[in-house]
Parts: C-alpha cells; structure tokens; sequence
C-alpha cells in the first residue's frame, strides 16, 4: 500500500571504461545472470505453496498461510463486482495474487503488466501507520490493489492492438503520476468500508498541519515524488483527498471516465487532457479550488479546538520526519544528580536512526545516541539500567524480523555493534518489550501469520529471556500493540484491534491473564502508559477527530482529555513526580518531542467517540474455492516480446528479438535474445534461467555468439575473420544479511569454446609474411567474488556519507579448469565515506584495480579514461539507462591508457546545495536537489610497472609518471525525475588532466552518471 501501483521498470547498467574489452562475451557470460524483480534474493527453500483459484482470482501462498488465503480469495470475489462496476472495467484475465509473510511490515503493491499481478504482505499495519484505521485489514489491502488492477487493465485503442502483438506491455493508466493512482485507490479502499485513509483523523492531521503552516504540497511535487515530508504518504494523501474533491463536484463516475479515457490513448503523461473531457478542466485548475477547500475545512477545525481552549506543550526538539515513543529515563539509569532525562527513537534523516538520550533542558547539544536501529522501537528500562528495545534484524538469513535486544546501563551500540548489543531472541517477531518493575519479567507482542498477541517471559540473573508464555491469545487477525506494565507488576495496559474497526484500551490480570476494556468504541484509544502511583491511565486517541492525550481515572472511571491541540498528539510519557507530560507532536515537518506541565485542574471533559461511520461490510461466504499445490508453469510462460533494430557489429542494421518470464512466486526465471543481422553470417542467441529455491540463488546461460575480428594476417593483412563462441555459464550467488550490512558471495564457471573461419581465397603470395592463425580453443573459466557494504546515506545527502563498501574478484582458467588456454586475473574496489562536521558534507573516497595474465589471446586487457562523450551522449544514457560510470579518469579522452593492469584512485569532497523539490505542475520532469563535489583521479592502465610508478606508487605522490597519470576537477550534480517515474542525476563538469593524453585545455562534460 505505501509502495502502490509496480510499474514495469528497468534497472539501469553503469557503463565502466576500467572494463575488459577485448573479453566482452565472456564478460557477459560470467555476469550476474537475469533477475526478475519478482523473484527473491533468496528465498526459504522450506516453504511449501498451495494455490486456491476461484472464478477471477488465483491466490498463491506457503502452507501455514492458509486461513489467510482462504480469506483473501472470499474477499476478492465479494468485492470484484462492486469495484468493476464503480471503475467501469472487468478484467478478461485472471489476477494472481501472492501473500508472503516474510516481513514484519504492512504493505501490497500491484501491476497489470506483464499480466495482473497483486502481492500482499500478511502482516498488518503497526501502531502508527497510516493504513492503521481500518475495519478489516485484509479487505482495505485488497481493495486498493485490486483497485490498481481494474485501473491500470483498463486498456483500449491504440494501446490493447500494440499489446496483442507483442504482449501486455504497454498499460497507460499505469503511466501516470502516483497521486492519481494511489488517491483512487485509497478512494475505493474508503469507499467499501467504514474505515479507511479518507477517513484517517491521522491523515487528516497531515493535511491540516501543511494547511496551517501553508505549506501546502503543489502539483509537481505530487506528480514527480517530492523527497519532503510526509515522503511516499504525499501521493496518498493529496491524491485521494483531491480525487475525492473532484468526484463529490462532477459525480462519482469522473474517475471512471477519466480512466477509460487515458487507457486508450497512447501518448503517456497527457493526463490533463482526459481530466478535462470529464470535467470541462485540467487537473492544474482544479487543484485551485482544492486549495481554496482545504483552507476553508481546516479553519473550521482550528476555530474549534480555539473555542475549547488549547492545551499545548512546548516543543522539546526540532528534528521532524519520526520521532517515536518518549520515556523518561528512572533514576537507578541516572547519573547521580542528573536532572529530567528521555529516551526515544529518533530518524530525521540526517542523523544515524536510533535510540537517543536528552534532558529536559532546552539546550540539544547533549542529545547522544544511545542505540543504533533500523526501526522505530519503545524503550524500557530495567532496574538495574539495562536498556531493552526491539529492533529489525535478520533471521536465518532469509528473513527481517523484530526482536528483542538489551544494553547494559551505560553502554552505548552507536554503530550497532552487535557485542555492545546482547539480543535476547531470535527470529522471534517480538516488539514493544516493557520489562516490569521487578526486572525478572518483560511483556512484548508477538506478530505470526497476520496475529499479533501479547506474550509474557522470565527475565533470569544473566539477561536471557526464559519460560515463554502467551499472556493473552489474540482471536485470528486481532492485534496487540504497546503492552506498559503498571507500577506494581500485577497488570498490564495495551491497545489492541479488534473485528470491526476497533481500536481499544485494555487491561489485562499478569497472574491470570483476565482482561477488561477500558474503552470500547470507534476512536483509534492508543499507547497507554501508567502515572507512577497507578492510578491513572494516559494514552492517546482521535475522538472528536484530533489525536489528543487522554487522562483515564481507574478509580472513578472517568475520561478527561488532557492536551488540546491543532495538530496531534501522541505517546505520553509521564515524569517519576507526576508534574510533567512528555508527548510526542507534530508539525509539517513530521514528528517531534513536546513536553508541557501536567495540571488536572486544566483537563477537560473528553468528546465523545466517533459515532458517524458506517456499518462494517457484512462477511462474504459461499465462495467456491479450489485448493491445490502451486504450479509455477501457467505463469513462467513468456508474456512479452520485445524489438529492437540498430547498427550492428557488422556495420548494417542488426534485429534483436528478447523475452522473459517468471513465475509468479518467484522459483523460476528466465530469458532469451536472439539477434539477426543481414551482414552477419549467423544469429546470437543468449538463454537465462535462474533457480530460486536453493538457499543459494542458482543461474545458467547458454549463448551461441558470431563477431567480427581483426586477430590474424594472411598476405601481409590484416583480414576480417568470422569468429563463433559456443558456451555455458553456471553460478551460485548468496547474499549474507547483517543488521547494519551486508556480504555477497559468488562462484561460476564458463564453458566456451571459441572458433574462427580462415577466410583464405584464391590470391595468396606464397612470398608474404607467414599467415597468423585466428585463434580457437576452449576456455574453461572459474569465477570466485566477495563483497560487503554498510553505507549509510539517505535522501537528504549527496550519496553516501559514512561506511565502506570491499569487493573482489578472481578468475582462473586452466588445463584444470578443462581450458586449452591460460587465464589468471585478481580485481578489487573498496570505498569508504567519511562524515565532515558541517550537515551532509562528506570525503568519499574509492581505489579500483585489476591484473591480468595468461596465453589466452585476449586476456583481460583492460582501459582507463575519461567520459565516453562521443558514443554515449546524455539523451542515449537517459533513454537507455545505460549511464556512464560513477569513477573514472576525469579529463582524458575515454581509453586514454590499454594494458593488462589497471589502477584507478578517485578522492571526492561533496556537499550539498540546494534541495529544489520543484518542477512545473504536472509536466513530467522534476528537479529534485543540486549538490557539488571537488575530486582528484589518479590511475592508469599498463603492461608492467616500471620503477618510477611503484616508487610514487609507494610514497604515495598525486604527481604524473610515465604509467600514473592525474586529474582534478569539480562538478555540479542535478537529481531528476523524468517520466514520474524515471530518477537520475546529472553531471555538469571540468576536468584538467596533467598528462599528455589529457584533453587540451581540460575537459567540459554534461553527463548522466550516478555517484560511487
């Protein structure tokens, strides 16, 4: 859902001149092979996969999936008649559904090309995302990717008679900005339930707070994906709330004629024009009056809150994007003397995300991070100072999931040292640990298969969780969140969903596991935490419509409503002595800590719970289900053909014919190219398949290739001859997940064999010097590589800013290896990234090398140089996304220097300019920031090192030699979207090189190229 619509994309292919030339097809043999974005990294080879098929629908799950899939394939049915009438289309195929629960986030995306195609995680919303209002999970995930399906499979005209040619390839209503297609989905999700993000007092509160600071996200920011908060929500939020807008003006079949009209029309990004046959107006007019709408809606809700009277704290911190679950830090945690302390997550995008540690004072600068992590957690102190917290980590290498971890009073994991660290379990699915008063016990929930329950642990003298129990079982699809054990240890407080949309306080009996609601109505009742002398209850809820802070008296049973803001609040925390609310607010900017002094005599009397939504929609039954193992062949098939006609290597034109495919779940993948060309003597063909389900990722190709060479001389010339390679690549590859990083490993082994006709005639001069063979034989090649990388960067830099990333490759072919010639060639990269003092400026710096020898005849001769600026022009790079690569030579002609070593060594200072986030209205191109970088390159390509090199080489001097050679320079990079869809960055540059193979007078570029 936060990723929507998968449009068909390619990833692009960085074209490097350090590369090997001369050994091009088995180069490409020896690549990684094919990679579906369906499928998997690796996969869990365990998992058993059934299919249940229904009349429209074919939904693929593992095995302990079941209930879910049962549940999802009623769903789909029920809702498919009511959503093709609303959009006007039924599709004429079947839609494939795939439910995975290997993560423990909630999301779902969808795609029509190559054929309907929806993919839902089981995992349902956690505590405060946006898809958190909802009366049945699965029905809302469904319904706004169906919603996709019947959308972008709207296909008439121009569009449906290219695709019965060559396959489902083109989808217009898929070609267009997000915020149409995830505003009318999350319209649709809304519509057919009595929940939903049109409904969300927490959307509502993103809206109102940009409305307030009119800050108010324009068109293009919509259109293109503005990088400003609230990120990836921006498309839901405008989209539906504009789309909404428009239909409740013209009809609730505007979107529907729209959508008709844009899936016949080939032309893409032209999307005023359908708008305007709908409404008599494009899209930009609208959006004034929407504006206008906004404005007049939120003062209304401003006027209210002034009428009760605002209750509002101060803001404690200034970071925005996510700040999360405040606690205030217990004395036996302090330094003696400390005064007023908090805890909390924080990810503000320019600082590591993690557990941070503050006073209360107003001065930040002694806010310290105390414990790296990759997702928001609670903190919990136990009484000995031990810090517990959850956190994502990897299971099984497989999987990413919540567990619990510890950290001992006064240790610090701000790299996320994993022996700074002690993680309490394993593969667990465990979040929100609370440690009780005594520290012999902690209650955390527990996510399984779409559930998620409270589960309560021993706590034993050397930290380790013991004797696990579920504290309360959950009915199926019920959910548990933030479980806060009260002072004495008897009970415990959390929020929990039930069927039907609600979101309610409970309190549950530790020794018995009895539980009583506190509330129980529509309001969202969130993250309840206890006053020190545990009598009374504060947690937050949207009744009356904005998220406040709620006071709950267990004495008396009375609710009173403590803060009254504009924006929200959320996750009270409250002081040891009682006099002072930590919460966590908001602002345009996102989430942030606010505190105010706890004053009862101020609180008032709490509005009561939403009573205007409708009726949840009743259960579907009676849905005719067939249940069966999965067959990956009725997907695997090849759906799509592309062509492409362009000069070849025998100077005519060339005709590429490709393929590919992929089963739906992901075991199998495939592809297939051939090129025929009317000069050459033969076609190319080149097969793919990749296996995924090893615990290891397994590839083949087989390639069948004819090229024309210069290699030998017949009659003292040099003649072309017609060289063939017959061969087949094997390889394993398997990716080792770290919490914080990352290894890969890979092995293959190419079989080639190589051949060449000698193309003698009838005129040799038995005098001319003695005819050179074309060379022919068989090259068996091994291929070991290793690579790590744990950098760190965000949208917010220019690239990365700290860690390092290693790389190596070995190849070896000999008489061993089953090969007629010898080859033997090492290769290496490393980078590392270094923080400067000033926000997002950073030293980045990489060093990149290969050796090479051996008879084989073209033995990894390898080039060094500038931009290849004459055969790679910006738009070429643009349209094919085949960019020039990020390291190299700068200032030299492209292959200044040919051997069979190289070395290159690049040193960058960037820094940031200016975030732009603008382009102009819905127009398909966006600039998104401006950033600068001052370099030096050093490095050159030879046959053998002579004595002047290794001694500069040694003593470390950026100064030329006869094999070294230098540049320096600076650029200015442009991050772009182009299309919506389409992000690159481009390069204006100078180089001077000191060399003389530099270009005269330096060198000027403009081109596409991504950063190291």
């Amino acid at each position: 859902m936060t990723e929507g619509v998968v449009s068909g994309r390619h990833d692009g292919v960085r074209r490097v001149t350090t590369g090997r030339a001369p050994l091009l097809v088995v180069a490409a043999a020896v690549a990684t092979l094919l990679a579906p974005a369906s499928a998997h990294a690796v996969s869990d080879p365990s998992l058993e996969y059934w299919t249940i098929e229904t009349e429209r629908f074919r939904i693929h799950y593992e095995k302990g999936l079941e209930p879910v899939a049962t549940r999802v394939a009623a769903l789909c049915e029920s809702i498919h008649g009511e959503l093709s009438d609303s959009l006007g289309h039924t599709p004429k195929e079947v839609t494939e559904i795939v439910l995975t629960d290997d993560t423990d986030s909630a999301n779902g995306s969808a795609t029509a090309v190559p054929f309907n195609t929806i993919r839902l995680f089981v995992t349902a919303p956690d505590d405060m995302s946006p898809l958190g209002d909802y009366d049945d999970w699965y029905l809302d995930l469904v319904t706004h990717e169906y919603t996709h399906i019947l959308h972008t499979d709207n296909i008439s005209g121009v569009a449906s008679v290219v695709n019965a040619i060559v396959g489902k390839t083109l989808a217009p209503n898929q070609i267009q900005p997000r915020w149409v297609l995830e505003g009318l989905a999350v319209v649709k999700e809304s519509e057919h339930s009595s929940a939903g993000r049109l409904r969300s007092s927490l959307f509502d509160m993103y809206m109102r707070a940009d409305v307030v600071a009119d800050h108010i996200a324009g068109l293009d920011q919509l259109s293109s994906g503005a990088w400003r908060w609230p990120q990836g929500n921006l498309y839901y939020l405008y989209g539906s709330r504009f789309l909404a807008w428009i239909s409740d003006i013209y009809g609730p079949n505007t979107m529907r004629a729209v959508s008709a009209d844009y899936g016949g029309r080939i032309a893409p990004w032209a999307i005023n024009r359908s708008i305007r046959r709908a409404t008599g107006r494009t899209y930009t007019e609208l959006y004034v009056g929407f504006e206008d709408y906004l404005r007049r809606r939120t003062k209304d809700v401003v006027a209210e809150v002034d009428r009760r009277g605002r209750r509002e704290g101060t803001r404690l911190t200034q970071h925005g994007y996510q700040v999360a679950y405040p606690s205030f830090v217990p004395a036996q945690a302090k330094a003696p003397g400390a005064g007023e302390e908090l805890v909390y997550f924080r990810n503000d995008l320019h600082e590591r995300p993690g557990l941070y540690r503050r006073s209360l004072g107003r001065d930040a600068a002694d806010e310290e991070l105390v414990a790296r992590t990759n997702d928001a957690t609670t903190a919990s102190f136990g009484p000995d100072g031990t810090l517990y917290f959850a956190d994502v980590a990897p299971f099984e290498n497989v999987y990413s999931r919540h567990d619990l971890f510890a950290l001992g009073k006064g240790e610090r994991s701000e790299d996320g040292d994993e022996s700074a660290r002690k993680r309490l379990t394993f593969g667990s699915r465990a979040s929100s640990p609370d440690i009780a008063p005594d520290g012999r016990s902690v209650v955390f929930t527990v996510n399984a298969r779409g559930t998620s329950y409270l589960q309560l642990a021993r706590v034993d003298a050397e930290g380790h969780v013991t004797e696990r129990r579920t504290l309360v079982p959950s009915a199926r699809f019920e959910q548990a969140y933030t479980p806060r054990f009260s002072p004495d240890g008897k009970r415990v407080a959390y929020s929990v969903w039930t069927a039907g949309g609600y979101r309610d306080i409970r309190l549950v009996d530790v020794a018995t596991g009895a539980f009583h609601y506190v509330t129980r109505d529509r309001a969202l009742d969130m993250q309840p935490t206890w006053s020190a002398d545990g009598k009374t209850l504060y947690f937050s809820s949207d009744r009356g419509g904005v998220f406040n802070v709620h006071a709950y008296d267990l004495a008396t049973s009375h609710l009173t409503q403590v803060t009254n803001v504009v924006l929200g609040a959320f996750q009270p925390a409250v002081s040891a002595d009682g006099r002072t609310l930590a919460y966590v607010g908001y602002t345009t900017d996102g989430f942030d800590l606010f505190t105010m002094p706890l004053e009862p005599g101020r609180f008032l009397e709490a509005l009561p719970p939403p009573t205007d939504r409708p009726d949840p929609p009743t259960e579907p039954s009676g849905v005719p289900m067939v249940r069966r193992p999965y067959r990956p062949l009725p997907t695997l098939a090849p759906r799509t053909y592309t062509f492409e006609y362009k000069p070849g290597a025998y100077g005519g034109n060339a005709l590429t014919l490709s393929t590919n495919g992929s089963d739906v779940v992901g075991h199998h993948a495939f592809g297939a190219t051939v090129t025929v060309s009317g000069d050459a003597p033969g076609p190319t063909a080149v097969l793919d398949y990749a296996y995924r389900r090893l615990p290891v990722d397994a590839t083949l190709r087989l390639f069948h290739t004819v090229a024309p060479r210069q290699d030998f001389r017949i009659s003292d010339e040099r003649r072309r001859y017609d060289e063939y390679i017959n061969g087949i690549t094997s390889g394993l590859s398997y990716p080792i997940a770290e919490a914080f990083g990352s290894h890969g490993l890979a092995l293959s082994y190419t079989m080639a064999h190589f051949s060449g006709d000698l193309p003698v005639g009838t005129t040799l001069d038995p005098y001319a010097t003695r005819t050179v063979d074309p060379p022919q034989g068989t090259l068996g090649l091994v291929h070991a590589g290793y690579g790590f990388s744990n950098t760190e960067g965000s949208n917010e830099t220019p690239g990365a800013v700290r860690g390092a990333a290693f790389g190596v490759g070995v190849d070896l072919a000999a008489e061993e290896t089953g090969s007629t010639s010898t080859l033997r060639a090492f290769n290496y990269y490393a980078a590392a990234y270094f923080p400067m003092p000033w926000l997002h400026h950073a030293v980045a710096i990489r060093s990149a090398g290969a050796i090479s020898a051996g008879d084989y005849s073209r033995a990894g001769l390898y080039s060094v140089g500038g931009y290849d600026l004459e055969n790679n022009t910006l738009v070429d790079s643009i349209a094919s996304r085949v960019f020039d690569g990020a390291v190299v030579l700068r200032g030299y002609p492209a292959r200044s220097y040919v051997g069979r070593a190289y070395v290159l060594e690049t040193a960058e200072y960037r820094f940031p300019l200016v975030i732009v986030d603008r382009g102009v209205s819905t127009l398909p191109a966006f600039l998104r920031r401006i950033d600068g970088a001052l370099f030096a390159d050093w490095g050159g390509a030879f046959d053998n090192f002579d004595e002047q090199a290794v001694e500069f080489f040694h003593e470390g001097y950026l100064v030329d030699s006869p094999q070294l050679h230098t540049s320096v320079g600076g650029e200015l990079w442009a991050n772009l979207t182009l299309g919506y869809y389409l992000t690159t960055q481009l390069r204006l540059g100078y180089a001077y090189g000191f060399s003389q193979e530099a270009e005269e007078g330096g060198q000027a570029y403009f081109i596409a190229a991504g950063a190291f």
